[in-house]
């Protein structure tokens, strides 16, 4: 007869630092669907998945009671169902949201919330690739933004209104993770007769993804990376954007335009305009690192809280943005004439250097990509620092490798950094992508 649900789950954690947060954290779900015939068929890595996304995010169990056709879901899921939601997900992107304007709100938050509780089990479970996970989530928010356009254009003359959503950072080379914010630039075809409508699209839009309903909110927007920053108007027209980028905008805009990609709206239209743009941003004759390395200096300094508390592993020294600034300021310095339709840091860097010059480096981003990750899921919210002591880090340790010891992650994240500073000097000291240690 197979054992109970809370005997499995706990089962699935024995031995492991989590075991003890199980109890309580699982109750929800124990009291409703203990008995499901789903319940009783998870196993293996799908069973560990999800005990290791409950006993360190509570609020799944909460929610995954309410919703049991999710734990045949769970029960289901692999690499390969996972790759074949990601299909349908894009593939219904233009679908007309159902219901009137609440109905299809919670419609869409709904779908965020079951598809990443999908998603975390299947990468806390080892079912999936940590890359095909952040891929994954990538494509949900592509459809959800595509869809709340969709409902922030109904309305007069609103449906005719040329708009396109470009999506920066992580949405555009497909590395979302858990909480990670969307980065949006409005962009609209026409001239000041055309602006009250784009604005009114594109306001609806952020409240759409944002807005706080019974179902949670969608996602967090930041529009501060359009023209002028939150100076500027909401939307851009076409010609205004690239005129701006031409003409006005600063070196560390176009470092952020290369991480850029139109992801709902008038698709065709955005891409043509950001091509334009590239072939001037990626022209090759630029000494960028200078600048760069005077911009990451004050990012560092500015935005990098790290003590004997805290580890910034996004913006302190050897950070993530180290190998982000390495990514952009080779393509700036160098150019390049076939720029990836999904530009990630690995895809950027292939622009100008093999891959076996990047693969080391790469290993080591890939690192604290994960424990980035992981920090997002336990703290239920983005951040840009890991604790470095407490329960918290136990935690994390555990959901980035079963086993790992607090004290083994923390040398583990401190070697990577090193190693990546180390490349990040290497290159600004020479002002140039070749002196890449080899």
């Amino acid at each position: 007869m197979t054992e109970p649900l809370a005997q499995r789950l706990h089962g699935a954690l024995a031995g492991t630092p989590l075991a003890a947060r199980l109890e309580r954290a699982a109750a929800p779900l124990l009291e409703r669907r203990s008995g499901d015939a789903a319940a009783r068929r998870l196993e293996g890595p799908a069973l560990a998945g999800l005990a290791r996304g409950i006993a360190t995010q509570p609020e799944l169990a909460g929610f995954l009671s309410h919703r049991p056709e999710l734990l045949e879901r769970i029960a289901e899921a692999n690499a390969e169902t996972l790759g074949r939601r990601a299909s349908e997900l894009a593939a219904s992107a233009l679908d007309e949201p159902a219901g009137d304007l609440e109905t299809a709100l919670d419609a869409l938050r709904l779908l965020r919330r079951e598809e990443t509780a999908i998603a975390v089990c299947c990468d806390l479970g080892g079912l999936a690739a940590f890359e095909q996970v952040s891929a994954f989530l990538s494509i949900l928010a592509e459809a959800i933004t595509a869809r709340a356009l969709r409902l922030a254009r109904r309305g007069p003359g609103l449906s005719q209104q040329s708009f396109a959503v470009i999506g920066m950072g992580k949405i555009a080379g497909r590395e979302f993770t858990h909480h990670s914010d969307l980065d949006l630039i409005f962009l609209y075809e026409g001239g000041p007769d055309e602006v009250s409508l784009a604005s009114k699209i594109g306001q609806r839009l952020i409240a759409y993804l944002t807005t706080m309903t019974g179902a949670g909110i969608a996602y967090a927007v930041d529009t501060r990376l359009r023209p002028s920053g939150q100076k500027g108007m909401l939307v851009t027209s076409f010609d205004g954007f690239t005129r701006y980028q031409l003409e006005t905008a600063e070196t560390w805009e176009h470092l952020a335009l290369l991480r850029s990609r139109p992801i709902a709206g008038e698709l065709p239209i955005a891409s043509d305009v950001l091509a334009g743009v590239r072939r001037f941003v990626l022209r090759g004759d630029r000494k960028p690192w200078s600048y760069l390395a005077d911009l990451r200096a004050r990012v560092e300094r500015e935005r990098a809280k790290e003590d004997a508390a805290q580890l910034a592993i996004k913006t302190g020294s050897g950070g993530l943005m180290d190998v982000d600034f390495l990514a952009g300021g080779g393509l700036l310095e160098r150019g390049t004439r076939d720029f990836p339709a999904f530009p990630s840091v690995a895809a950027m860097l292939a622009c100008t250097l093999p891959e076996q010059r990047t693969r080391a480096l790469l290993a080591d981003y890939a690192v604290l990509r994960v424990v980035e990750a992981r920090a997002r899921w336990v703290a239920g919210r983005a951040v840009e620092e890991i604790p470095a002591e407490g329960e918290g880090l136990v935690a994390i340790a555990e959901l980035t490798e079963p086993g790992l010891a607090p004290a083994e992650l923390l040398g583990r994240i401190r070697a990577v950094r090193r190693r990546i500073r180390t490349v990040y000097q290497a290159v600004v000291a020479a002002e140039a992508i070749a002196a890449f240690p080899a």
